[in-house]
């Protein structure tokens, strides 16, 4: 491979900056800019001083990775200099003049998967990890870097190799007395194979509002304290809040952590009819919110009794819908004993709302207990290949289909989990992987 060299910080002024470089060449490379030469230790920090061609470019600290014991498997040097963009770039174009190439988007990850310093599942983490926005999303992706998803993949593959192995000597030494698989013992063993995949298939979209958020509108009728509520979670006066009916007249948006997970909280305007024209496209964006949401809170009054529209609510598939009896302060009717009452005023009973907000965004999953394990769309896409492969070579065998084409199905299941941390993945799958991942990782 040729020699790479990109800023693994961010671009912009900075008291620091760090440079890697990562090839054959960067140690030969950067020798040929140092005001003397240096003992090339490796792991040990040293300070020198860069020249190219006569012109200084900074005093740096230097540390030296000796392959294979780097991130990328490979030799690597890393600069840390004044975090000037103008010392950066200086210094990238001084690697370049003499061979180096600029990294693309999240080669120096590329290149350290593929000397085998990390797994397919471990390389896609470290991009979650930067991403990362709460501690559950932070708590999820630093799991998988350690190999949790990793571990969980390699063992049912083990098991599954396991099976194809022994159907296949059955089938292609008759004479050296292996033992044939019974039925019970082969469904049994593809069962609980499948079982496993589905709990990992659970986890799916929890790993989808990690990464993406959580699209939470607060609905419901005029002055019921959709803004109060709004402003209790946020913990801040961010909306208006009045009781004037239809001060809300737009749509507000804003972040909160809630629970380890990211809200994109959205206050909007009351439903009702109204002959207001600005309130009326107040209440068609209100609409539009709630069609978006991924999570809704449907506001009611506690005092009051349960209101006709609720009982003629139908959930949208696909979203979480919690209706949360407010301003429970001032009483709590009979008909709201069994819902979620709180006081956005008083904070009483936000605590329990929260609560249920992440017991329903997980799917009541005690993924805490274990670190989060969550899968991404990519592995959704081949562990459903590889319980697919399950469910058909279980339907063949039941049905009296050779061994053979048993044989063909669990080896599609063996191919798709292989896939899942990077066995067998074609040039093209690795590319658009990494691709997504910034430069200098």
């Amino acid at each position: 491979m040729d020699t790479i060299i990109a800023p693994a910080t961010a671009p912009g002024k900075a008291a620091l900056a760090v440079i890697r470089v990562s090839g054959p060449a960067a140690q030969p490379m950067t020798q040929t800019l140092l005001e003397r030469p240096i003992p090339w230790i490796p792991q040990r920090a040293t300070l020198v001083r860069l020249w190219d061609r006569g012109e200084f470019l900074d005093q740096a600290v230097l540390v030296y990775w000796k392959k294979p014991h780097s991130f990328t498997g490979e030799d690597v040097v890393e600069i840390s200099c004044h975090g000037s963009p103008y010392i950066v770039q200086k210094m990238v174009a001084a690697y370049i003049a003499r061979g180096a190439r600029f990294a693309l988007p999240g080669e120096f990850t590329q290149r350290a998967f593929l000397h085998g310093k990390l797994d397919l599942t471990q390389a896609e983490a470290i991009h979650e990890i930067i991403q990362a926005q709460t501690p559950a999303a932070l708590e999820g992706a630093l799991g998988i870097h350690q190999g949790k998803l990793r571990n969980k993949i390699v063992q049912l593959r083990e098991r599954l190799l396991g099976i194809v192995a022994h159907l296949e000597a059955y089938v292609d030494f008759p004479d050296e007395d292996v033992p044939p698989l019974v039925q019970k013992e082969l469904e049994e063993a593809l069962d609980c194979l499948e079982q496993e995949l589905e709990a990992l298939l659970r986890t799916a979209p929890v790993g989808k509002i990690l990464r993406e958020g959580v699209v939470t509108a607060i609905v419901g009728a005029p002055n019921v304290g959709k803004s109060s509520l709004f402003n209790a979670l946020l913990r801040e006066d961010r909306a208006i809040v009045s009781p004037i009916p239809g001060t809300t007249r737009d749509t507000i948006e804003t972040e909160c952590q809630l629970g380890g997970f990211c809200l994109r909280l959205v206050d909007t305007a009351g439903r009702r009819k109204t002959d207001d024209w600005i309130e009326q496209e107040g209440v068609r964006r209100a609409e539009a919110a709630l069609a978006q949401a991924d999570l809704v809170l449907y506001v009611i009054v506690a005092p009051e009794p349960e209101p006709e529209e609720v009982r003629r609510l139908l959930p949208p598939p696909g979203k979480v819908w919690l209706v949360v009896a407010n301003k429970c302060d001032l009483g709590i009717h009979p008909d709201h004993r069994d819902r979620i009452c709180v006081s956005a005023l008083t904070g009483q009973g936000l605590d329990r709302l929260q609560e249920e907000i992440v017991r329903q965004l997980t799917g009541g999953l005690a993924l805490a207990k274990e670190g989060w394990i969550t899968i991404n769309p990519r592995h959704e896409g081949l562990l459903r290949r590889a319980q697919e492969g399950l469910q058909r070579a279980r339907t063949a065998w039941q049905e009296g289909a050779s061994l053979e084409l048993v044989s063909v199905d669990l080896r599609e299941s063996l191919q798709a989990l292989g896939e899942v941390i990077g066995l067998g993945c074609r040039e093209e799958i690795l590319d658009e992987v990494f691709r997504r991942f910034c430069i200098g990782k």
